[in-house]
Parts: structure tokens; C-alpha cells; sequence
């Protein structure tokens, strides 16, 4: 995206940073928690900037005109999909208002490039605060992701709703996680605080059985080849893991993420085998 001659950037904020991430993924929430400048006229560009620490940028809007209310409106919205941290060096008014048609021109140029792609955001590299926790809702898409159930958060209620766990720094390196950032609903949040989870993926694994060579809980479903090309992709290290192994029957397998061993159930007796 570019500023094109005579057209003008606008800076906005967006408080309690909680409100303003949800109103971004879902507007029907009601919350209005944008704080603009009343002086943008029909072409004029706003972008967005939520109060988290640090903060970030939320999206970019095009400026419309309302003839009905006879007051502008936003024509069209791109929200940024990784809510890219504002630069400690940049130099941002304290209150809504245009910006210099530089500092316009630089932030169209880069944050255009983030208004289209799928997940481009990785948690557990940066420190958690509530910038990573504002990354963390937007990339479960209103999903819980313990439960993938729809959280609602098209309800006046949806800051009650939502749940954020966010895991430390350098919990995730490369293809190993020590743990993993979530968007919970209400359910999912009191059942791991009443189980005294203070990881995620030890809630997460509490479920599949522990392995019976190193002891860890980091089991998951070990699928062979023939069964595996039909399964989703999936980037979730609680998920299934596929690859060839000597085994071609379709009994349940499972794989430590720990010590990498697959281990089973004896269809006799039940004992797991290895």
C-alpha cells in the first residue's frame, strides 16, 4: 500500500487492549473502543494502534462517507494478521490525529504487506505480555483451543469469554516445545486452574497416557503410512504424528515426544506393548 498525493494517514488508539482485540475479530461485540480524530473526510486512511505493552498495530482502514448520517465511515478494513509491535524508535502522536505524510507513507509501505496470509505469528520465542497475549486471541480466530469449540465473541459478554494462557520465552524452538500458548473458553480455563496446571501442554497431555519407557506425558497418536495421507495437516504438537513405521495394522499407537518411543495396546489383554 501507498499514500497517494493529498490523501492523509490517521493515527488511532484502541483501550482497554482487551475490547480492541476482540472488537478487531469480531465488530458484532458491540464494544466501541477506538479513540480517532473527527476530521477524516472520504479517501483518508486510518491505522490503528492498540494499547497492550508493548503496542501494536490492529489494522489499516479505508475512509468512507455515510450520506445518511452525513459523517465519514469506514469503507473498507484490513486487520493485520501477526499485530506487528510498534517500533520503540517511531515517533507516534500522543493523541488521535494525522500523521506527517512520511510517517504515513513508511507505515502503509510496511504493514501492507500483513493484510493477507494465513498464520504468520509463532508464540513462545518473545517474553510474555500482552502484546503476545492480543497475538495469541487473534490466531485462535475465536476458537477455543483446548476444546475447539466457537467461544462467542459476538456477545456483549466476550472479554468474560475469552481466556489467554501465554507461555514463556524460548518455550518454542524449532520442533521443540516446552510449551504452547492458548485461547481458552471459560470451561477449559477453570478446568486447568483448578488442576493446578501451570503449563499448557501438561494440561493438554493429562489426557493421553504416559509413556511407559521415560515416564513423561507427552504422548500422542502415532498414525502409519497407510493411514496417515487422509489425515488434516496439523502444526499442534498434542496432535497425531504420522510417518512409516513397521507396523500395518490400524491399532492404536502412540508416540512419546520425550524419548521418541512408540508404545501400544496388546489387543489380548490390554497391556501396552513395545
Amino acid at each position: 500500500m501507498q499514500l497517494f498525493d493529498g490523501q492523509r494517514a490517521f493515527i488511532a488508539f484502541g483501550a482497554p487492549w482487551k475490547d480492541a482485540v476482540i472488537a478487531l475479530m469480531d465488530p458484532r461485540c458491540g464494544y466501541d473502543p477506538w479513540e480517532y480524530d473527527d476530521g477524516m473526510t472520504p479517501g483518508d486512511v486510518l491505522i490503528t494502534v492498540i494499547e497492550t505493552q508493548p503496542r501494536v498495530f490492529g489494522c489499516i482502514e479505508l475512509i468512507g462517507w455515510d450520506s445518511a448520517t452525513d459523517r465519514f465511515t469506514v469503507a473498507d478494513t484490513w486487520n493485520l494478521v501477526t499485530l506487528p509491535a510498534v517500533p520503540a524508535w517511531l515517533s507516534l502522536p500522543t493523541h488521535p490525529g494525522p500523521l506527517d505524510h512520511d510517517t504515513g507513507s513508511y507505515l502503509l509501505e510496511t504493514l501492507g504487506t500483513q493484510r493477507w496470509g494465513g498464520r504468520l505469528y509463532e508464540a513462545g520465542i518473545e517474553s510474555a505480555n500482552t502484546s503476545e497475549s492480543a497475538r495469541v486471541m487473534v490466531n485462535s480466530g475465536g476458537q477455543c483451543t483446548h476444546c475447539d469449540e466457537n467461544i462467542g465473541l459476538a456477545r456483549i459478554d466476550a472479554r468474560e469469554r475469552i481466556h489467554t494462557y501465554v507461555c514463556e520465552a524460548n518455550s518454542h524452538v524449532g520442533d521443540h516445545y516446552s510449551d504452547w500458548s492458548a485461547a481458552l473458553c471459560t470451561n477449559c480455563y477453570v478446568k486447568m486452574s483448578a488442576g493446578g496446571f501451570t503449563n499448557y501442554l501438561d494440561f493438554r497431555f493429562a489426557a493421553n497416557p504416559p509413556c511407559p519407557r521415560c515416564s513423561f506425558r507427552r504422548s500422542v497418536g502415532y498414525v502409519s503410512r497407510p493411514y496417515a495421507d487422509d489425515l488434516p495437516a496439523t502444526e499442534s504438537p498434542w496432535e497425531f504424528y504420522s510417518e512409516p513405521h513397521r507396523q500395518w495394522d490400524n491399532r492404536e499407537y502412540w508416540l512419546c515426544h520425550h524419548c521418541h518411543f512408540v508404545f501400544g495396546e496388546s489387543p489380548e489383554d490390554g497391556d501396552r506393548f513395545f
